[in-house]
Protein backbone atom coordinates (compact mmCIF):
# COMPACT_ATOMS: atom_id res chain seq x y z
CA UNK A 1 0.00 0.00 0.00
CA UNK A 2 2.68 1.95 0.89
CA UNK A 3 4.24 2.25 -2.78
CA UNK A 4 0.66 2.58 -4.58
CA UNK A 5 0.44 5.88 -2.36
CA UNK A 6 3.96 7.13 -2.95
CA UNK A 7 2.98 6.29 -6.88
CA UNK A 8 -0.33 8.68 -5.81
CA UNK A 9 1.48 11.41 -4.72
CA UNK A 10 3.24 11.97 -8.56
CA UNK A 11 -0.59 12.74 -9.01
CA UNK A 12 -1.91 14.30 -5.79
CA UNK A 13 0.28 17.38 -6.42
CA UNK A 14 -1.72 18.50 -8.98
CA UNK A 15 -4.40 19.13 -6.76
CA UNK A 16 -4.81 22.17 -3.58
CA UNK A 17 -4.53 20.80 0.16
CA UNK A 18 -8.21 21.52 0.09
CA UNK A 19 -11.80 20.86 -1.49
CA UNK A 20 -10.91 18.22 -4.24
CA UNK A 21 -7.39 17.57 -3.37
CA UNK A 22 -8.49 15.99 -0.41
CA UNK A 23 -11.47 14.03 -1.36
CA UNK A 24 -9.56 12.40 -4.40
CA UNK A 25 -6.54 11.08 -1.53
CA UNK A 26 -9.44 10.03 0.63
CA UNK A 27 -10.46 8.14 -1.93
CA UNK A 28 -7.85 6.84 -3.43
CA UNK A 29 -6.55 5.46 0.20
CA UNK A 30 -10.30 3.80 0.72
CA UNK A 31 -9.53 2.14 -2.69
CA UNK A 32 -6.57 0.15 -1.90
CA UNK A 33 -4.68 0.73 -5.39
CA UNK A 34 -8.05 -0.51 -7.44
CA UNK A 35 -7.85 2.72 -9.78
CA UNK A 36 -7.24 3.20 -13.44
CA UNK A 37 -8.65 6.48 -14.09
CA UNK A 38 -9.65 9.84 -12.21
CA UNK A 39 -12.00 11.63 -14.18
CA UNK A 40 -12.72 15.52 -13.94
CA UNK A 41 -15.51 17.12 -15.72
CA UNK A 42 -16.69 20.64 -15.15
CA UNK A 43 -19.71 21.22 -13.14
CA UNK A 44 -19.76 16.94 -13.22
CA UNK A 45 -19.29 14.62 -10.56
CA UNK A 46 -15.84 13.09 -10.10
CA UNK A 47 -15.55 9.69 -10.45
CA UNK A 48 -12.87 6.61 -10.83
CA UNK A 49 -12.81 4.13 -13.36
CA UNK A 50 -11.75 0.72 -12.59
CA UNK A 51 -11.49 -1.52 -15.56
CA UNK A 52 -15.27 -1.41 -16.94
CA UNK A 53 -16.53 -0.32 -13.57
CA UNK A 54 -17.37 3.78 -13.28
CA UNK A 55 -17.72 4.62 -9.26
CA UNK A 56 -19.23 8.17 -8.62
CA UNK A 57 -17.03 10.03 -5.14
CA UNK A 58 -18.99 11.44 -2.62
CA UNK A 59 -17.88 14.79 -0.53
CA UNK A 60 -16.82 12.71 2.18
CA UNK A 61 -14.32 10.79 -0.33
CA UNK A 62 -16.48 7.57 -0.35
CA UNK A 63 -18.14 5.87 -3.29
CA UNK A 64 -21.72 6.70 -3.78
CA UNK A 65 -23.88 3.57 -3.62
CA UNK A 66 -26.36 3.51 -6.11
CA UNK A 67 -27.73 6.27 -7.80
CA UNK A 68 -27.55 8.63 -5.14
CA UNK A 69 -25.69 11.20 -7.55
CA UNK A 70 -26.87 14.09 -5.70
CA UNK A 71 -24.06 13.36 -3.12
CA UNK A 72 -21.60 13.33 -5.31
CA UNK A 73 -18.55 15.75 -5.03
CA UNK A 74 -18.80 18.15 -8.43
CA UNK A 75 -15.74 19.47 -9.94
CA UNK A 76 -15.96 23.11 -10.31
CA UNK A 77 -14.43 24.71 -13.24
CA UNK A 78 -12.02 26.65 -11.15
CA UNK A 79 -11.01 23.31 -9.77
CA UNK A 80 -10.56 21.79 -13.40
CA UNK A 81 -8.45 24.63 -14.58
CA UNK A 82 -6.27 24.54 -11.61
CA UNK A 83 -5.80 21.32 -12.43
CA UNK A 84 -4.82 22.00 -15.46
CA UNK A 85 -2.43 24.67 -15.19
CA UNK A 86 -0.41 22.49 -12.20
CA UNK A 87 -0.38 19.87 -14.81
CA UNK A 88 1.51 22.21 -17.40
CA UNK A 89 3.06 23.57 -14.62
CA UNK A 90 1.59 26.77 -15.30
CA UNK A 91 3.30 27.14 -18.76
CA UNK A 92 0.71 26.25 -21.20
CA UNK A 93 3.36 27.46 -24.13
CA UNK A 94 6.17 24.94 -22.81
CA UNK A 95 3.81 22.05 -23.20
CA UNK A 96 2.41 23.18 -26.35
CA UNK A 97 3.62 19.56 -27.89
CA UNK A 98 1.64 17.54 -25.49
CA UNK A 99 -1.31 19.73 -25.62
CA UNK A 100 -1.90 19.27 -29.44
CA UNK A 101 -2.04 15.63 -28.74
CA UNK A 102 -4.39 16.33 -26.05
CA UNK A 103 -2.49 14.29 -23.05
CA UNK A 104 1.23 15.01 -21.32
CA UNK A 105 2.90 12.21 -19.13
CA UNK A 106 4.08 13.40 -15.77
CA UNK A 107 6.44 12.16 -12.88
CA UNK A 108 5.41 8.32 -12.39
CA UNK A 109 4.56 7.63 -15.69
CA UNK A 110 0.86 8.73 -15.31
CA UNK A 111 -0.79 9.94 -18.57
CA UNK A 112 -3.06 12.64 -18.25
CA UNK A 113 -5.51 13.64 -21.10
CA UNK A 114 -7.82 16.69 -21.37
CA UNK A 115 -10.20 17.90 -24.13
CA UNK A 116 -11.83 21.29 -24.82
CA UNK A 117 -12.27 23.82 -27.66
CA UNK A 118 -9.91 22.82 -30.45
CA UNK A 119 -8.21 25.37 -31.91
CA UNK A 120 -7.24 23.83 -35.46
CA UNK A 121 -4.82 25.86 -38.29
CA UNK A 122 -6.12 25.99 -41.80
CA UNK A 123 -5.65 22.46 -42.54
CA UNK A 124 -7.82 21.42 -39.48
CA UNK A 125 -4.79 19.98 -37.57
CA UNK A 126 -5.01 20.75 -33.92
CA UNK A 127 -2.62 23.52 -32.81
CA UNK A 128 -4.09 24.35 -29.17
CA UNK A 129 -7.23 23.88 -26.75
CA UNK A 130 -9.20 26.29 -24.79
CA UNK A 131 -12.19 26.15 -22.23
CA UNK A 132 -11.03 22.63 -20.91
CA UNK A 133 -14.23 20.85 -19.89
CA UNK A 134 -12.63 17.45 -18.83
CA UNK A 135 -9.34 15.46 -17.69
CA UNK A 136 -8.80 12.01 -17.58
CA UNK A 137 -5.97 11.04 -15.34
CA UNK A 138 -4.94 7.41 -16.67
CA UNK A 139 -2.80 5.96 -13.59
CA UNK A 140 0.22 3.97 -14.58
CA UNK A 141 0.86 0.57 -13.11
CA UNK A 142 3.55 -1.87 -14.25
CA UNK A 143 2.91 -5.71 -13.78
CA UNK A 144 6.56 -6.97 -13.99
CA UNK A 145 6.61 -10.37 -15.08
CA UNK A 146 3.16 -10.28 -16.34
CA UNK A 147 4.66 -11.31 -19.66
CA UNK A 148 7.13 -14.21 -18.32
CA UNK A 149 4.75 -16.82 -20.34
CA UNK A 150 4.67 -15.15 -23.31
CA UNK A 151 8.70 -14.59 -23.64
CA UNK A 152 9.16 -18.48 -23.20
CA UNK A 153 7.23 -19.34 -26.27
CA UNK A 154 8.86 -15.97 -28.51
CA UNK A 155 12.74 -15.75 -26.85
CA UNK A 156 15.16 -19.08 -27.78
CA UNK A 157 18.90 -19.21 -28.03
CA UNK A 158 19.26 -15.12 -28.95
CA UNK A 159 16.49 -15.17 -31.11
CA UNK A 160 13.00 -13.55 -30.83
CA UNK A 161 9.98 -15.20 -32.71
CA UNK A 162 7.51 -12.11 -33.86
CA UNK A 163 4.17 -11.86 -31.96
CA UNK A 164 1.21 -10.01 -32.73
CA UNK A 165 -0.47 -9.12 -29.44
CA UNK A 166 -4.35 -9.74 -29.32
CA UNK A 167 -6.97 -8.17 -27.03
CA UNK A 168 -10.36 -6.10 -26.62
CA UNK A 169 -9.62 -2.28 -25.69
CA UNK A 170 -8.68 -2.17 -22.21
CA UNK A 171 -7.57 -5.69 -22.54
CA UNK A 172 -4.05 -5.35 -20.68
CA UNK A 173 -1.91 -5.33 -24.31
CA UNK A 174 0.37 -2.18 -23.51
CA UNK A 175 0.82 -3.66 -20.15
CA UNK A 176 2.39 -7.10 -21.87
CA UNK A 177 4.17 -4.87 -24.31
CA UNK A 178 6.06 -3.33 -21.91
CA UNK A 179 6.90 -6.43 -20.09
CA UNK A 180 7.82 -8.30 -23.11
CA UNK A 181 10.48 -5.45 -23.69
CA UNK A 182 11.52 -5.28 -20.24
CA UNK A 183 12.45 -8.87 -20.33
CA UNK A 184 14.05 -8.85 -23.45
CA UNK A 185 15.75 -5.42 -22.97
CA UNK A 186 17.49 -7.31 -19.70
CA UNK A 187 18.53 -10.42 -21.96
CA UNK A 188 20.68 -8.72 -23.59
CA UNK A 189 18.67 -7.63 -26.84
CA UNK A 190 18.69 -4.16 -28.49
CA UNK A 191 14.94 -3.14 -28.63
CA UNK A 192 13.69 -0.40 -29.95
CA UNK A 193 10.13 0.97 -29.19
CA UNK A 194 7.91 3.32 -31.68
CA UNK A 195 6.07 4.84 -28.72
CA UNK A 196 3.99 7.44 -30.65
CA UNK A 197 1.10 8.09 -27.50
CA UNK A 198 4.33 7.74 -24.37
CA UNK A 199 2.51 4.71 -23.24
CA UNK A 200 5.18 1.97 -22.99
CA UNK A 201 7.97 3.98 -21.75
CA UNK A 202 6.31 6.74 -20.25
CA UNK A 203 9.43 9.04 -20.87
CA UNK A 204 9.25 12.66 -18.37
CA UNK A 205 12.05 15.18 -19.38
CA UNK A 206 13.81 12.01 -21.12
CA UNK A 207 13.96 9.30 -18.85
CA UNK A 208 11.62 6.60 -19.00
CA UNK A 209 9.04 6.28 -15.89
CA UNK A 210 8.97 2.59 -16.68
CA UNK A 211 10.98 -0.18 -16.33
CA UNK A 212 11.82 -0.63 -19.95
CA UNK A 213 15.39 -2.44 -19.77
CA UNK A 214 18.64 -1.22 -19.82
CA UNK A 215 19.58 -2.00 -23.75
CA UNK A 216 15.66 -0.28 -24.81
CA UNK A 217 15.45 2.95 -27.18
CA UNK A 218 12.78 4.77 -27.56
CA UNK A 219 11.41 7.07 -30.45
CA UNK A 220 8.15 8.64 -28.72
CA UNK A 221 5.28 10.70 -29.69
CA UNK A 222 6.20 10.43 -33.13
CA UNK A 223 3.77 8.58 -35.53
CA UNK A 224 4.77 4.88 -35.34
CA UNK A 225 5.61 4.64 -38.79
CA UNK A 226 8.05 7.34 -38.81
CA UNK A 227 9.26 6.11 -35.22
CA UNK A 228 10.03 2.64 -36.83
CA UNK A 229 11.75 3.95 -39.61
CA UNK A 230 13.91 6.10 -37.45
CA UNK A 231 14.70 2.97 -35.10
CA UNK A 232 15.67 1.17 -38.01
CA UNK A 233 18.28 3.24 -39.52
CA UNK A 234 19.67 4.72 -36.54
CA UNK A 235 19.48 1.93 -33.49
CA UNK A 236 20.44 -1.16 -35.45
CA UNK A 237 17.87 -3.05 -33.06
CA UNK A 238 17.06 -6.83 -33.23
CA UNK A 239 13.70 -6.31 -31.96
CA UNK A 240 11.26 -3.65 -32.79
CA UNK A 241 8.37 -3.16 -30.14
CA UNK A 242 4.63 -0.83 -31.20
CA UNK A 243 1.58 -0.59 -29.43
CA UNK A 244 -1.87 -0.84 -31.72
CA UNK A 245 -1.50 -1.14 -35.39
CA UNK A 246 -3.92 0.83 -36.70
CA UNK A 247 -2.91 2.37 -40.28
CA UNK A 248 -1.47 1.30 -43.65
CA UNK A 249 1.55 3.37 -43.25
CA UNK A 250 2.10 1.67 -39.90
CA UNK A 251 1.52 -1.49 -41.45
CA UNK A 252 3.80 -0.67 -44.63
CA UNK A 253 6.68 0.07 -41.46
CA UNK A 254 5.86 -2.91 -39.90
CA UNK A 255 6.81 -5.40 -43.12
CA UNK A 256 10.03 -3.23 -43.98
CA UNK A 257 11.45 -3.97 -40.77
CA UNK A 258 10.40 -7.36 -40.74
CA UNK A 259 12.13 -7.82 -44.23
CA UNK A 260 15.42 -6.27 -42.71
CA UNK A 261 15.62 -9.09 -40.26
CA UNK A 262 14.15 -7.32 -37.48
CA UNK A 263 11.59 -9.15 -35.05
CA UNK A 264 8.57 -7.27 -34.33
CA UNK A 265 6.43 -7.40 -31.39
CA UNK A 266 3.21 -5.54 -31.70
CA UNK A 267 -0.72 -4.94 -30.62
CA UNK A 268 -3.65 -4.80 -32.21
CA UNK A 269 -7.29 -4.71 -31.22
CA UNK A 270 -9.36 -7.97 -31.49
CA UNK A 271 -11.62 -10.56 -29.47
CA UNK A 272 -10.20 -13.48 -31.45
CA UNK A 273 -7.58 -15.25 -33.78
CA UNK A 274 -10.45 -15.50 -36.34
CA UNK A 275 -11.11 -11.64 -36.22
CA UNK A 276 -7.32 -10.38 -36.53
CA UNK A 277 -6.91 -13.18 -39.74
CA UNK A 278 -9.77 -11.34 -41.32
CA UNK A 279 -9.05 -7.89 -40.39
CA UNK A 280 -7.89 -6.41 -44.26
CA UNK A 281 -5.54 -3.69 -42.25
CA UNK A 282 -3.71 -7.31 -41.26
CA UNK A 283 -3.51 -8.81 -44.95
CA UNK A 284 -0.05 -7.66 -46.24
CA UNK A 285 1.75 -8.81 -42.60
CA UNK A 286 0.40 -11.88 -42.89
CA UNK A 287 0.87 -12.27 -46.41
CA UNK A 288 4.53 -11.11 -45.63
CA UNK A 289 4.78 -13.54 -42.89
CA UNK A 290 6.00 -11.09 -40.41
CA UNK A 291 4.37 -12.51 -37.18
CA UNK A 292 5.34 -16.46 -36.29
CA UNK A 293 2.56 -16.33 -33.57
CA UNK A 294 -0.40 -14.65 -32.44
CA UNK A 295 -1.04 -13.95 -28.99
CA UNK A 296 -4.34 -13.67 -27.34
CA UNK A 297 -4.85 -12.06 -23.47
CA UNK A 298 -7.56 -14.39 -22.40
CA UNK A 299 -7.62 -12.47 -19.45
CA UNK A 300 -5.12 -10.37 -16.81
CA UNK A 301 -4.34 -9.78 -13.28
CA UNK A 302 -1.77 -8.18 -11.00
CA UNK A 303 -0.39 -12.00 -10.72
CA UNK A 304 -0.28 -12.84 -14.20
CA UNK A 305 -1.54 -13.21 -17.82
CA UNK A 306 -3.51 -16.12 -19.31
CA UNK A 307 -2.74 -15.94 -23.11
CA UNK A 308 -3.75 -18.27 -25.56
CA UNK A 309 -1.25 -18.91 -29.03
CA UNK A 310 -1.96 -19.58 -32.92
CA UNK A 311 1.50 -20.74 -34.42
CA UNK A 312 1.28 -18.68 -37.67
CA UNK A 313 4.89 -20.53 -39.30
Amino acid sequence: MKDIMRSYNDLLRFFQNDGIGVVIRYALEAANGQVDEIRLRTERPLSFVSGSSIRYIGCDGKYIEGDALDKAYIVSRNELMGVYRAICENSVYAYIDEIRNGFVTVRGGHRIGFVGKAICDSDGRIENFRDINAVNIRIAREVKDCAKDIVNQIYCDGRVRSALVISPPSGGKTTVLRDITRILSYKGMKVGVADDRGEISAMYHGVPQNDIGINTDVVENAEKSYGIEILQRTMSPAVIVTDEVVTEREVKAICCAAGAGISIIASIHGDGFDEVLSKPICEPMFKNKVFDILVRIAARSDSGTETEVMELQ
